[in-house]
């Protein structure tokens, strides 16, 4: 027993980042108070807020509202440290608060999204695990991110350009000198300059931008030197294949026989940071969904309920509003002949009124003859036995 009232208290706020900092006087101990002296205004925000929201767009409408089935729960890791830390410290969390701090960190949930009418919806990328919902779209991602991985690529001199030419154009971003429009293989030069240099635009809005060249002295440079040619190389052991062109790369990844750089399911599992790995469509559509939608967020609310209840915590009522708190001893009467005398004396202090501060106990160490830290002591004691409860406000009650 009296290794059990020394040990330490434990900050929750501390465990993996999680900010355990409710305003309990303002939210649940007060409640009455604050409610009827502020009820006529909240009253009128709230008929305001609702006239809001029937005007606003639903912007979770998207080609994928009625295709996929968006599952949000828990980090596993997350939640099982919170509950060691819950048991540990014998401090009763409201759920709705706990439900609160998971939320509020993409990292610590995991989105699980499935697709409801067709299988193998979903392409992979297996360089990185990025996620697209078109074929098309992770062959690009290879493309642009993860060439490497498909092909070795060698660089060789090619002929110098030949003809008279009155512009040329050159590129805002890396300052290189292209060549004209018309020139022969001037889609093939440009792709391969935007994969190279890694410049995240189309083929049409990246020629639009390039700028014209016009002056004489500049455009003979450029005709001096050769041009650059990029040679790739499959990474296969046998039956090589070379390439010249990024059309042609992006033919053989699409094909059937190189399915061994995309592969394809119909369920995806991603944690909340990793939204980022999503493709452009389904990033906007999740990132849409987590912000206008509320069920998921009520769903998360009885997952970890269940969670909780099936982990051994004790679920109970508490407050004006009855909310739902955990806690990791139960509750059990107290009986005065399995307490010490200390104890009693703390007891109480805490029966005479529905529920008292810690430092209000402390101010009166002089009254029971007990010091500060012996009080602590015990009131830990008290706590980790169920006796009593304490809350994260510093309030214990009986």
């Amino acid at each position: 027993m009296e290794e059990d009232k020394n040990e330490e208290k434990v900050d929750l706020s501390q465990l993996s980042n999680l900010d355990f900092a409710p305003d309990w006087n303002n939210k649940y101990a007060n409640d009455n108070q604050q409610r009827s002296k502020h009820e006529p205004r909240r009253r009128e925000r709230q008929k305001e807020s609702r006239s809001r929201k029937k005007d606003l767009p639903k912007r979770y409408d998207s080609q994928f509202t009625n295709k996929f089935k968006i599952t949000v729960s828990p980090d596993n890791k997350i939640l099982d440290t919170l509950k060691k830390g819950i048991k540990k410290s014998g401090i009763s969390y409201s759920l709705e608060e706990i439900n609160a701090a998971i939320i509020n960190k993409k990292d610590r949930l995991k989105i699980t999204i499935e697709n409801l009418k067709n299988q193998d919806s979903f392409y992979i990328t297996k360089f990185d695990n990025s996620v697209f919902d078109t074929k098309l779209n992770a062959v690009k991602h290879i493309i642009d991110k993860g060439l490497k991985h498909v092909v070795d690529i060698t660089e060789t001199v090619g002929e110098s350009p030949n003809g008279n030419f009155k512009n040329i154009l050159k590129c805002t971003a890396t300052q290189i000198l292209l060549p004209p429009k018309n020139f022969h293989d001037f889609e093939a030069i440009i792709k391969t300059h935007l994969v190279e240099n890694n410049i995240r635009f189309s083929y049409d809005k990246y020629v639009e931008s390039l700028q014209l060249v016009e002056d004489e002295l500049t455009i003979s440079e450029w005709k001096n030197k050769p041009l650059k040619k990029l040679v790739y190389t499959t990474k296969e052991l046998n039956n090589k294949r070379t390439f010249n062109k990024i059309d042609g790369i992006q033919r053989y990844i699409s094909s059937v026989e190189t399915n061994e750089f995309i592969k394809t399911n119909n369920i995806v599992n991603i944690e909340g940071d990793n939204i980022d790995r999503l493709g452009t469509n389904l990033r906007d559509f999740i990132s849409n969904f987590l912000k206008t939608t509320y069920q998921w967020k009520k769903d998360l609310f009885f997952n970890i309920l269940i969670n909780f209840k099936k982990s051994g915590f004790y679920i109970f009522k508490y407050g004006p509003k009855s909310f739902l708190f955990a806690s990791g001893p139960k509750h059990k009467p107290i009986e005065i002949t399995k307490i010490s005398e200390n104890c009693v004396k703390i007891v109480n202090i805490i029966q005479s009124n529905k529920s008292v501060k810690i430092l209000t106990i402390l101010s009166q160490s002089e009254q029971i003859e007990l010091d500060k830290k012996q009080i602590l002591i015990e009131l830990k004691w008290l706590v980790k036995e169920g006796y009593i409860r304490e809350f994260s406000d510093g309030t214990v009650s009986c």
